[in-house]
């Protein structure tokens, strides 16, 4: 359970560090459309969960008008989130989803939100509480972002910088 629990914390923060993006209002929307696309990384994931060989993976961030979903192309679906950018230039994401295989191999493959999560069945399966749900889905981070031609940069909090590429 403990590898569980630690999987979904890494996925919760990862997604909250990665699409938590400060400059400008601009004409009252609540996501820049810029942002709409596929963005391909290099993955921060290594080694194994599940049977699954994370190794060498690209993380791919799919971004529609609002709606963020993580994945790791040529494996799984990791989570789904909700975002805004009142400002461009910042985003800040909170979690919505997270795709049950990759929370427990006895989960099925399929968005699981934090009402399903919740119910008894699922929190015997993950050997975690409601309360350990309610506080993965609270959190929400703010990070800065650019976009030049075809090339999306970000920096966390952390101070840390990530690139990625537009592929449609």
């Amino acid at each position: 359970m403990k590898k569980n629990v630690t999987l979904f914390g890494i996925a919760v923060l990862l997604t909250a560090i990665v699409f938590s993006f400060a400059a400008c209002k601009h004409d009252g929307e609540e996501t820049d459309p810029a942002l709409n696309g596929t963005w391909e990384s290099e993955s921060l994931y290594s080694g194994t969960f599940n049977g699954v060989d994370y190794s060498d993976k690209t993380e791919r961030y799919t971004i529609s008008n609002g709606i963020i979903v993580y994945s790791l192309t040529d494996v799984c679906n990791i989570h789904k989130a909700s975002f805004t950018t009142e400002v461009i230039g910042t985003m800040k994401m909170t979690l919505t989803h997270m795709w049950g295989k990759e929370l427990s191999a006895s989960l099925e493959a399929k968005w699981y939100s934090q009402a399903d999560l919740k119910k008894p069945a699922v929190l015997a399966i993950l050997d975690a509480s409601a309360e350990d749900v309610d506080e993965h889905f609270a959190r929400s981070v703010t990070a800065t972002y650019s976009i030049s031609g075809s090339r999306l940069t970000v920096t966390w909090g952390s101070g840390t910088t990530e690139y990625f590429n537009k592929i449609d």
